[in-house]
């Protein structure tokens, strides 16, 4: 059996951990006195100054822990347990839950091919794609709340209760103690195979030449060998230092097995019927100048190749929303879309949603755009499964909250953590002008971010 350290990787910060510790006590008070309606069902708010989700996460016992933060960090939230787990979005029990407790979310993670066998390394995270977490921790604005989701008797809510008063205190995840050194000691990594790579984009462009298909994402895999077993959040924690100004998100059904990213695509969020969603697509490396830089951004905005790939995402997200829309706003021209390792071509989108329009249906309509798959979709997908040797799992799927206000990013620039090894996953668009050498090269620019945080410096 694994013994999964409680490793101190961020300073303690005493001030939040006398306020969460203060919180936690009058939490658990009001879950004992709860009295459960008999629907099985209640929520207990508690009201802190300050709290930072992810350090309140990386604290935790591993297993049964959720994560999410926008792309603006304006709303984090996270999960301990499960409360309620329904098999989509769309189930009517998830919506009468809503609608009795309108400040209920559910944590969503669903898988980018749901017709696609489960391979053995995603079985753990089971078919349930939205949980309700027992315990939760959430900043939203200015406002932090620690949240108990009490069932039956409460007894699930007053365990993980104690169990979060017994382990470590609160850190702070802005406060990186000096010893925090690069890496994690992983070697060099394990690539998916360059030269099935190259038959594969071969293959693909051939059927774009022959019309079949316009567009396909391709993806390959790296893996990290790690020296001793990781703790998911502490490779979130350095994803958030490098990779600001993206979504976070953790997903954790078992001790050691984890799917983290930092992604900077947005699917759509909805509150109430606006809608916003964006086209995300054409890639080149940052420099390390900033005349290199600018160098690397005019190419980008130049190239005729690049801004083909970006209008078949841009099309085809207008396509999808515009039975579901009384309007719909796009951008004239796509802007640039900066990050740490990459820069990419990106086109918002807003809507406003007919009455009715659900969150199951966006996400049915949305995904997989053909940033991450391709176009015509179904033709794309399934070169995808024949080209690609491994199961995307939940990589490239959406991820996100859903709730009042729906969240949804596209699971990309993500790993899976299984005890000592990361695999991280990285995708290429395969358009007509496309070669296997720079779509192979787009894909290292992509694994860069993973590589600079599990290998020594």
């Amino acid at each position: 059996m694994t013994v999964w350290p409680a490793r101190r990787t961020v300073a303690t910060n005493p001030r939040e951990a006398s306020a969460l510790r203060v919180a936690i006590d009058a939490l658990r008070r009001l879950v004992a006195k709860a009295r459960v309606p008999s629907r099985g069902f209640s929520r207990i708010d508690v009201e802190l100054e300050k709290a930072d989700p992810l350090a309140f996460l990386a604290a935790q016992r591993p297993g049964g822990r959720r994560y999410v933060r926008s792309r603006d960090g304006v709303f984090a939230i996270a999960g301990l347990g499960a409360a309620r787990v329904y098999a989509t979005p769309d189930d009517s029990d998830f919506a009468d839950l809503r609608r009795d407790c309108p400040a209920v979310v559910g944590f969503l993670a669903r898988r980018f091919d749901r017709s696609r066998e489960i391979a053995r390394e995603w079985r753990t995270f089971g078919e349930a794609e939205l949980v309700v977490p027992t315990i939760e921790l959430r900043v939203d604005g200015t406002r932090t709340t620690l949240s108990a989701h009490v069932t039956g008797d409460g007894a699930d809510a007053l365990r993980l209760l104690d169990a979060i008063e017994g382990h470590e205190e609160q850190a702070d995840v802005h406060d990186l103690v000096p010893e925090f050194a690069p890496g994690f000691g992983a070697d060099k990594g394990v690539d998916s195979s360059e030269s099935a790579w190259r038959v594969a984009v071969d293959a693909t462009l051939r059927d774009i030449a022959a019309k079949s298909v316009r567009k396909v994402v391709l993806a390959r895999t790296r893996t990290f060998r790690i020296a001793e077993p990781l703790d998911p959040c502490e490779l979130l924690l350095r994803l958030t230092a490098s990779e600001p100004g993206t979504y976070q998100f953790l997903v954790e059904e078992m001790p050691g097995v984890a799917f983290v990213g930092a992604s900077p695509e947005r699917l759509f969020r909805r509150e109430g019927r606006k809608l916003e969603s964006e086209a995300v697509a054409g890639t080149r490396p940052r420099a390390d100048t900033p005349e290199a830089d600018r160098r690397m951004a005019d190419s980008l905005m130049g190239s005729e190749k690049e801004r083909h790939e970006h209008q078949l995402v841009l099309d085809q997200i207008r396509e999808k929303l515009a039975p579901l829309a009384t309007s719909l706003r796009f951008a004239r021209h796509p802007r640039l879309l900066r990050l740490a390792n990459v820069q990419h071509l990106c086109s918002p989108v807003a809507a406003t949603l007919n009455d009715g329009v659900t969150d199951a249906e966006l996400l049915e309509r949305l995904h997989p755009t053909p940033a991450v798959c391709g176009q015509p979709v179904e033709r794309a997908r399934t070169i995808i499964s024949a080209c690609e040797p491994f199961d995307r799992g939940l990589y490239a799927g959406p991820i996100g909250v859903v709730g009042s206000t729906t969240d949804v990013c596209v699971g990309i620039r993500s790993a899976l953590v299984a005890g000592q090894s990361v695999t991280a996953f990285a995708g290429a668009g395969v358009v007509a002008g496309s070669t296997a050498e720079s779509e192979w090269l787009e894909t290292e620019h992509k694994l860069a971010t993973f590589e600079r945080l599990v290998r020594p410096a």
